[in-house]
């Protein structure tokens, strides 16, 4: 899914659903839009996500067991169309839903983007293009060791 997807395979194995992972910073910037100067950078959206797989397993306390905790970094760019609500201090999102579709207006395809509300934040938007920035291995804790 986009480019830099082999960032989060290289950990998790797969593209992943992203049920239950956590919002911990979310980032806009307008862009830079300068025909002038030849430059035409719409709107980008950074979020960056405590992630990892949920296994079948329990543990001695009764919880699931977790694997391949991940900080990722994903980038929407020709963002429009932005909701956004929420946002607080845990942000778990059901899932991260991205669907390529066709627009009336505008250029396509796009992709229709949900952080699926769990706790806290909500957002949907319309993207031209998305990539991972960066993934890396943390702790269940979400520290990067």
């Amino acid at each position: 899914m986009g480019w830099g997807s082999e960032k989060l395979a290289r950990i998790l194995g797969y593209w992943p659903s992203f049920h239950d992972a956590e919002v911990l910073e979310m980032n806009l910037w307008r862009g830079d839009v300068e025909p002038e100067r030849g430059s035409y950078v719409f709107p980008i959206l950074t979020a960056k996500l405590h992630l990892w797989e949920l296994t079948d397993q329990i543990n001695e306390q009764g919880f699931y067991i977790s694997l391949h905790h991940t900080i990722a970094s994903l980038r929407f760019q020709d963002v429009s169309e932005l909701v956004l609500s929420g946002f607080n201090h845990q942000n778990a999102i059901f899932g991260l839903s991205i669907v390529r579709k066709e627009r009336n207006g505008g250029p396509s395809p796009a992709f229709l983007v949900e952080f699926e509300e769990a706790f806290g934040i909500k957002a949907e938007f319309i993207c031209m293009r998305i990539g991972v920035v960066e993934a890396v291995a943390c702790n269940r804790d979400g520290r990067v060791e």
